[in-house]
């Protein structure tokens, strides 16, 4: 019996599959890219052997041709040391910054978040003290109201 990972292997090593072992190659690329330059990168691609990097910004463009170097040497290395990597072969690598862009979340900070009362309200309270007795009291009543 073949394990799933046996199986996935064997699929992407399909003809009509083999972009999903360059995916696996390129995420394995933007791993190995310094910290600087892997944030912003939104996404990479192949076209007539060229490997296309979609940067956020424009400061990621200098940053990207300052290190061209570095990156086609992780390119020609990464072959060494993941076998299944011999797919990449690239002429050139380019780079450019999206003008699409990202949308924002917006939290509300209106939002009232509502949740059931996990405790029971049963517990002792053996306190001397009479403003932390008080105090437990009326935790005790507001849980129990809770419950209600």
């Amino acid at each position: 019996m073949k394990d799933s990972q046996t199986i996935i292997s064997h699929l992407k090593r399909h003809p009509s599959l083999k972009t999903l072992e360059q995916e696996a190659c390129f995420d394995i690329l933007i791993k190995l890219l310094p910290n600087s330059l892997s944030n912003f990168i939104k996404f990479i691609y192949t076209k007539n052997n060229i490997l296309f990097f979609v940067l956020k910004h424009p400061s990621a463009k200098m940053e990207f041709n300052y290190k061209r170097n570095l990156i086609k040497d992780i390119l020609k290395k990464i072959e060494n040391f993941h076998p299944n990597c011999k797919c990449i072969n690239l002429k050139e690598i380019k780079a450019f910054v999206s003008n699409k862009k990202e949308p924002k979340i917006e939290i509300t900070k209106d939002a009232t978040f509502v949740y059931k009362e996990r405790s029971k309200g049963s517990f002792k309270n053996e306190t001397k003290n009479e403003e932390l007795h008080e105090l437990f009291e009326k935790i005790r009543e507001e849980i129990l109201k809770n419950n209600a």
